[in-house]
């Protein structure tokens, strides 16, 4: 079974535009022109302030229970636990190296991706059999 995280978004309707505020996040709003986008955009907003609250090990809030009146609707918003977990974990950070002029003229000529280099021969020193 799929692990999720769920969070209540309350939804409101002005001049045609569809408004989703989550009521137990600061920062974590947006809207659609259609309810479909803007459904589509919750769960991206969701997924990402997820992702970020994780990546600097920020307590995520308990889900709140927000009542719906005559002017909105509350929808509750699933996201896959893993794939926070994963962008969270696994994200690139930029280093800076030095090597000499001409070994780096020649990985040139041959368009060797550094990057993709430097993780294989880490991974390889450091004995991780597994893609991370």
């Amino acid at each position: 079974m799929v692990e999720k995280f769920f969070y209540p978004c309350v939804i409101t309707e002005e001049e045609g535009i569809y408004y989703i505020n989550f009521p137990d996040f600061k920062a974590c709003f947006t809207d659609g022109e259609t309810m479909e986008e803007a459904l589509d955009n919750a769960k991206a907003v969701l997924t990402a302030v997820l992702i970020e609250m994780t990546k600097y090990n920020e307590e995520l809030p308990k889900p709140s229970r927000p009542k719906a009146d005559e002017s909105n609707w509350v929808v509750v918003i699933d996201v896959v636990k893993n794939y926070v977990l994963s962008k969270a974990n696994n994200q690139s950070v930029k280093k800076t190296l030095t090597i000499p002029k001409w070994l780096n003229d020649l990985a040139l000529e041959q368009n060797i991706n550094f990057s993709q280099v430097l993780q294989e021969a880490l991974k390889d020193k450091l004995q991780i059999q597994q893609k991370h």
